[in-house]
């Protein structure tokens, strides 16, 4: 009976807290576009123990191309289906669902603990996310704005320890009336190990038995707090599987001009970079590349494309395509590459626009960005690009950005011989025409093994 009213619960609150939800056939998708970073507010529920893990990551796939990331829950753990899900490159994270059913082992004075505003705990949770190797601004925005979403859709009180004037430990209490959960247990670093996890859940347990006849919260297996809780007087009656693929690390990877952000782009952008590409790129009576990949341009394709080069970056022979957008659209691509750039320091470039956007010094602000990233970022020597004969606007570029004509070959791109202008920038020849902001690169360098 406590179990169904807890999935009841939260069954209630994934809904409310949801800005969209799609039914499937195998669950139900619960999205928030807002904070499309926040694993927990992206996910795919799975209430059917027996549904094939092949079919649910297809269907993960298909509801998430949105997002980076991918997130399946099985609300009623499986071992089997969790395993299957981890050859589709998803990570277990196994919860506990605990019930209140004791008196605590002990009581501990919970004077510091006071209840306090969200507002008044969001500096301190991005300076938590900011403290993390992973955190940034954007991310630390998207974990407050998600806790919003919670609190518009059931009633949330917070409590804080406050130690020295300092804030040192908060958690959360969400209530539909009868059933309380405690949420969000966290203690500040310099506060650690000084008890005051207990003090606080155990002042919100105080709180919530006040009114409610069922509590309970959800702890990491195989983290320590749910060792706490038992003490406390919880016992586990359910678990849920959290399985999460990950996104590439490169998609924390930010280059920014006056009118163009660069970016690897989501499966779902890359439908729509597909349309700008099938509407044109150049007279298709020439072919200004020098292999001839817009003369076929299936979607299936050109978005495993993009999927193959990502999941082929290694530090010794890297590429990056990154998808140029203006005003949030996508209009084309600016990759870089860099082969054994540890020992070499030499990059290589080329791009493409789409025709409605030819024309604008926009190829000129995307190449700008990427050489930006290779000279100040990972401190190339070197830069190499290139043109066939017929297609003056790339040569026009290069000439702006200061590249020498060094050499030339021959391609045949469709059968017939044309010459390749070979052409190289060096770093103290390179300034950028526009301010190049970049974003997210520090964690990254030994990917690019710089």
């Amino acid at each position: 009976m406590k179990t169904e009213r807890i999935r009841a619960f939260r069954f209630a609150l994934q809904h409310a807290s949801a800005e969209r939800v799609i039914e499937t056939r195998l669950g139900t998708a619960l999205l928030a576009c807002s904070v499309p970073g926040v694993y927990d507010a992206n996910y795919l529920s799975v209430e059917d123990r027996f549904a094939p893990a092949d079919e649910i990551a297809e269907e993960a796939d298909a509801v998430l191309e949105s997002f980076f990331h991918r997130r399946v829950i099985l609300e009623r753990s499986d071992d089997q289906t969790s395993a299957a899900l981890a050859r589709h490159g998803y990570v277990r994270s196994t919860h506990l669902v605990l019930a209140h059913e004791r008196e605590p082992d002990r009581f501990v004075d919970t004077s510091m603990v006071q209840e306090v505003d969200f507002e008044q705990l969001a500096p301190y949770r991005a300076a938590s996310t900011l403290s993390e190797p992973w955190g940034d601004g954007e991310i630390a925005k998207q974990l407050n704005d998600a806790k919003r979403l919670i609190i518009r859709a059931i009633p949330t009180r917070f409590f804080a320890a406050v130690v020295d004037g300092q804030l040192a430990a908060y958690c959360e209490l969400r209530s539909d009336g009868a059933t309380a959960q405690i949420e969000d247990v966290e203690a500040a670093r310099a506060f650690r190990g000084r008890g005051l996890g207990r003090a606080i859940v155990q002042h919100a347990l105080t709180e919530a038995r006040r009114d409610h006849d069922l509590v309970f919260l959800e702890a990491l297996a195989d983290d320590w707090p749910r060792l706490l809780y038992a003490k406390l007087g919880f016992d586990v009656v359910d678990r849920r599987d959290f399985l999460t693929r990950f996104p590439h690390p490169l998609a924390r990877l930010r280059l920014r001009t006056p009118r163009l952000e660069l970016r690897i782009a989501t499966v779902a952008e890359l439908r729509q970079l597909h349309e700008v590409a099938a509407a044109g790129i150049h007279d298709p009576a020439e072919m200004p590349f020098g292999v001839a990949w817009t003369d076929s341009l299936s979607e299936a394709s050109f978005i495993a494309h993009h999927a193959d080069k990502l999941a082929a970056f290694a530090p010794g022979d890297w590429s990056v395509a990154f998808v140029a957008f203006h005003d949030g659209q996508p209009i084309g691509v600016q990759e870089i590459r860099g082969e054994h750039f540890a020992q070499r320091g030499i990059v290589d470039t080329g791009s493409w626009l789409g025709t409605a956007w030819q024309g604008q010094g926009l190829g000129t602000e995307m190449r700008a960005a990427v050489l930006e990233l290779a000279f100040t970022g990972l401190g190339a020597a070197l830069a190499t690009s290139g043109a066939i004969q017929g297609n003056p606007q790339s040569l026009g570029v290069s000439r702006k950005l200061g590249y020498e004509r060094v050499g030339a070959h021959t391609v045949s791109p469709r059968g017939v011989a044309v010459e390749h202008a070979d052409l190289e920038l060096r770093r103290d020849r390179f300034q950028s025409p526009v301010p190049v902001e970049i974003g997210g690169l520090e964690t990254l360098l030994p990917l690019f093994g710089a």
